[in-house]
């Protein structure tokens, strides 16, 4: 009797063994996969960030996507995106509610961090299609309007 007692026990541990291999497994599997968007069960919409390159070929595909450069001024008139409007950080993260929900926005800064702001105050306020560039205009290898 002793000996079946050992071998239930033996068989126990294994078995919580490998129940604790798949938690891990499956732990870090859902870390590897995260994807580059960002979304929020308390948000309907979400922004994605996007490479240069990426964000070279939306722009060349959708003619009507609304580019905001929210650089200063003398930021944006040293080069900016092609086809991109000006509106700074300041403004824009007051003024958002003026722009049209139903465009597609590409944000951009000098690095990301304001941009990839903005983008998540659109997305929480119903705009469904903002693009943001990671690293901003630092990481944009393409021709820039002067």
């Amino acid at each position: 009797m002793l000996k079946v007692l050992i071998i239930t026990k033996k068989h126990l541990y294994i078995t919580l063994g490998i129940i604790a291999a798949l938690i891990v497994g499956i732990l870090m599997l859902v870390i590897l996969t995260k994807s580059s968007e960002t979304f929020s069960e308390n948000y309907k919409y979400a922004y994605k960030k996007i490479t240069a390159e990426e964000a070279k070929i939306l722009i060349s595909k959708n003619k009507d996507l609304t580019i905001l450069d929210i650089r200063s001024e003398k930021e944006f008139l040293n080069g900016h995106i092609p086809r991109a409007a000006l509106i700074p950080y300041n403004i824009v993260k007051k003024q958002y509610v003026h722009l049209d929900k139903n465009k597609k926005y590409l944000v951009y800064c000098k690095t990301g961090k304001k941009s990839e702001k903005i983008a998540k105050t659109l997305s929480n306020n119903g705009f469904p299609r903002v693009y943001v560039l990671i690293g901003g205009i630092e990481k944009w290898n393409y021709d820039l309007v002067k």
